[in-house]
């Protein structure tokens, strides 16, 4: 039974100062502490493994729980990003202070991104 109250004080807990690179290893170590079990692969191709483990996609304003796959842009981490939504702050492995993009690359370039939220 999905917890998420439980996957974001995992992540928040395990949070580093700043980004290290694994934002998809955090966020899905924080979805399966959460009780929800994934399949691991780059943080691009993970909604596909959300909704084979109950997630679906939505529009709108996100809600805490809600998980968003960032799709990588030209220049940037091929791998994409993956972060969490507390309800104030988006978590991955660092806490992001400015917004579902992590850092000054993807808040210039806006990539897609889609959001996912547990049945």
């Amino acid at each position: 039974m999905w917890n998420k109250e439980a996957a974001i004080n995992f992540v928040r807990h395990n949070a580093h100062p700043h980004a290290t690179g694994y934002c998809a290893r955090a966020v899905t170590a924080a979805i399966e502490h959460g009780g929800v079990s994934l399949h691991h692969d780059n943080a691009k191709n993970m909604g596909k493994y959300l909704v084979l483990a109950g997630f679906r996609e939505v529009y709108g304003n996100p809600v805490k729980g809600d998980v968003a796959i960032i799709q990588p842009y030209t220049g940037g981490n091929a791998a994409g990003h993956m972060a969490i939504f507390d309800g104030h702050y988006w978590w991955s492995d660092f806490k992001q202070e400015h917004g579902v993009y992590p850092d000054p690359g993807y808040r210039k370039s806006q990539p897609s991104y889609k959001l996912y939220r547990h049945n």
